[in-house]
């Protein structure tokens, strides 16, 4: 038997034991208290570096006498045990907000649950989340497993971004008083463009488009065309962008430059369109008027709905009324930006999280 037959014959879960033994390495942590940020992004989603960097951020405002240390997500299973072997039952353990709670993600999800299981005598907290799932049967098995891990640790705090998410996440666990359900804002918006790199431009010009094109599209061929002509009617200069850059195992000062510069891009434009989350956020704290279309799921309506909806240069357009476009799109050109060292939301928002973190 070949040796490519044997490796397509061993289990997955196997593999990836294996792989965390042989790559397994030892982490030198300092002696003081430490906070853990633990799959932090080094891959080229800019939304994901954005919620790292704000995470990081946060805690280092929150946490007094705490190191703040991000574990990036490709080095999870190399050094879990390294990091067991050290931590102190005062050290605190945050897993990444975002949008990768649930079935859709599973590699992920199968990450948090790993380090859940691994540190049971240490506070957890899960930052700002949006939960997917559906009818179908993977996505009960999925929501199913959630609920078995998650409620073994004794001490867990899982904070949903929007409030669909939020009362699933109540109905799923309304058995378990160990673990802690919250609702406060993305991470991100706790933030501004100008504590997270961004460089202010002369003059803004030109629209940048920002829509996705992947398993979360929502837009269809028609309404993307109404769009296209809504866009060229207005006579700017029309350029096309993304929220993901791609690549993989990015360093801190790559990370930190794609971050930068992207905001830096939204910022250089008099309209931002876009039907990404975090396409919608990192526009609003560079202070560029943002036109914002829906995805396939719920989590930008209602974070539209739970944290936004009063601000002045956001329109969220169901795409229903999509023919309406080009009259949103002028009002928006004709808004003059904001400021760049702004947060969206008002920090007392995040007052629960804060709680969560500092009453041990």
């Amino acid at each position: 038997m070949s040796i490519t037959v044997i490796k397509q014959l061993v289990p997955l879960v196997v593999k990836k034991h294996v792989s965390a033994y042989i790559g397994s390495r030892d982490l030198s942590l300092p002696s003081c208290k430490r906070c853990f940020i633990f799959l932090a992004a080094d891959y080229g989603n800019i939304g994901d570096i954005a919620i790292s960097r704000a995470q990081k951020q946060y805690l280092e405002n929150v946490l007094t006498g705490y190191e703040v240390i991000s574990i990036p997500i490709s080095q999870t299973r190399f050094v879990l045990s390294s990091i067991k072997k050290q931590i102190k039952n005062d050290d605190i353990v945050t897993i990444i907000g975002g949008g990768n709670m649930g079935g859709i993600y599973p590699d992920i999800e199968e990450l948090r649950q790993l380090v859940i299981k691994f540190f049971p005598y240490n506070r957890i907290v899960c930052f700002p989340q949006t939960l997917d799932w559906d009818g179908s049967a993977k996505s009960k098995r999925a929501l199913k497993t959630i609920v078995k891990k998650y409620a073994r640790h004794p001490d867990i705090h899982i904070f949903a971004r929007e409030s669909i998410t939020h009362n699933k996440l109540i109905e799923l666990f309304n058995k378990y008083n160990n673990v802690n359900i919250g609702l406060v804002p993305d991470i991100v918006m706790s933030a501004s463009a100008e504590s997270l790199g961004a460089t202010d431009s002369l003059e803004a010009s030109g629209i940048l488009k920002c829509l996705r094109n992947d398993k979360e599209v929502a837009l269809s061929t028609t309404q993307h065309a109404i769009v296209d002509k809504a866009l060229a009617d207005t006579g700017h200069e029309i350029t096309k962008t993304d929220t993901h850059a791609g690549g993989s195992r990015l360093d801190d000062k790559q990370c930190e430059k794609l971050l930068a510069d992207k905001l830096s891009q939204f910022r250089a434009a008099k309209l931002v369109i876009t039907d990404r989350l975090h396409g919608m956020i990192l526009c609003l704290i560079s202070g560029t008027p943002c036109l914002v279309l829906p995805n396939s799921n719920h989590k930008i309506r209602q974070t539209h709905i739970d944290w936004l909806s009063d601000h002045t240069r956001l329109v969220f357009l169901e795409l229903k009324d999509i023919n309406e476009i080009p009259k949103f799109i002028d009002e928006l050109l004709a808004m003059p930006h904001g400021m760049m060292n702004d947060s969206l939301v008002d920090i007392n928002k995040y007052n629960d999280l804060k709680e969560a973190l500092t009453k041990i």
